[in-house]
């Protein structure tokens, strides 16, 4: 058998022997098992894995660059049918830049009440 040491809010793992001494660095905790093979789980304090969720900051920082890279390409596809006098494609664009920014505001208001609920 042996015994199974991890670092807080990390997936870092150390497994040692039961016939080994060891004295764990800084902030590891001895957990109950090995962590999952499959998924990103971190180490908790109370010695079980959890799975590693994304922070409130880094759910909107990658919304905020999916809806930016959406917007700069609808912006490119506006400005050649604007060279083009394609008035169709125009509003086209147009309408698909409103439901772009009705999902933002809809993706934006979701990762708030998911923060609200976690507090």
């Amino acid at each position: 058998m042996s015994k199974i040491y991890a670092v807080i809010g990390t997936n870092l793992m150390t497994v040692v022997a039961d016939s080994v001494r060891y004295n764990p660095a800084t902030n590891e905790v001895l957990m109950q098992s090995e962590r999952p093979a499959e998924g990103d789980y971190v180490a908790s304090a109370d010695g079980t894995w959890k799975k590693d969720e994304p922070t409130t900051e880094e759910k909107l920082a990658a919304l905020d660059a999916s809806y930016t890279a959406q917007k700069q390409e609808l912006a490119n596809e506006y400005t050649d049918a604007l060279i083009h006098a394609d008035t169709d494609a125009q509003e086209l664009v147009q309408h698909e830049m409103t439901e772009l920014d009705e999902w933002y505001d809809e993706e934006y208001r979701k990762i708030e009440e998911e923060n609200e609920e976690g507090e």
